[in-house]
């Protein structure tokens, strides 16, 4: 799979890979709904549904409802990468989605601009 999204889906779906070393993932956009859906890059999980230790390791990483955050795993790749990680966010930013969509966790169904600018900080100048 290249980095545009194939033909098949590139009038619905639009596609940035998200650097992160061997965490990298894809990072889709829904234009009909204008939805980010991201699989592991942010993580949002319920402190409530989780057992010790797990649920310890989740609030000192940050990683959990309604904070959320980029995964653990994906921190130190991102600095390392930062030309990689500063294009791919600044294309999920020209998306301008209204929802984020999250495979772990509770999922951002507002404010969606905002909670980009905590969790990858402002806009380079801005």
């Amino acid at each position: 799979m290249g980095l545009d999204p194939p033909d098949e889906w590139r009038s619905e779906l639009d596609q940035t890979l998200f650097p992160g070393g061997y965490f990298k993932e894809f990072i889709f956009f829904h234009k009909g709904s204008d939805s980010l859906i991201v699989t592991d890059a942010i993580i949002n999980v319920e402190l409530d549904m989780m057992d010790e230790p797990w649920r310890t390791f989740t609030r000192v990483s940050g990683m959990y409802h309604p904070r959320g955050q980029v995964f653990f795993g994906m921190r130190l790749p991102l600095l390392l990468q930062r030309k990689r990680a500063t294009e791919a966010i600044a294309k999920i930013r020209a998306w301008r989605p209204r929802r984020i969509l999250l495979s772990h966790g509770r999922c951002f169904d507002t404010d969606a601009d905002e909670i980009i600018r905590r969790i990858f900080g402002k806009r380079p100048g801005g």
